[in-house]
């Protein structure tokens, strides 16, 4: 698939199109695709992590520890603005069930918060309890 994103689609579409590829477990594919080089992903434990290359880097990392993947349930989708150039702000409310190799669970009922800036995400902001996973 190309790394480029279809300038037409709606910031809604982009948003549903990321999460169907967060079902099929495709989650570096889907950062590749949708993510601008300057993204941000902010954590509600506070870690920050700056730039394309370092947010994949990290979800490999992750994603190494995965032991399986059960899957995604969306639970809502929604667009805060849309200017119809692909800058905007996108939400999406979700639980994602992991079992990791060490044996604990990762399946937080999530929200992310998408900054669009000329049809790439420029920021990412994860609600969820840290606490209780």
């Amino acid at each position: 698939m190309s790394s480029d994103v279809n300038a037409s689609q709606t910031l809604l579409e982009k948003s549903q199109q990321i999460l169907d590829m967060l079902k099929k477990g495709e989650f570096v594919e889907g950062m590749e695709q949708f993510y601008a080089d300057d993204v941000i992903n902010e954590e509600p434990t506070g870690v920050i992590v700056q730039g394309k290359q370092a947010i994949i880097e990290n979800e490999k990392n992750i994603l190494q520890q995965v032991k399986t993947y059960h899957g995604i349930e969306i639970k809502a989708v929604g667009v805060g603005e849309d200017d119809g150039k692909g800058n905007g702000v996108t939400f999406a409310e979700y639980k994602l069930s992991v079992d990791m190799k060490d044996g604990s669970k990762f399946n937080p009922d999530q929200v992310q918060v998408t900054r669009w800036k000329n049809g790439k995400a420029v920021h990412n902001k994860f609600y969820y309890n840290p606490n209780f996973l």
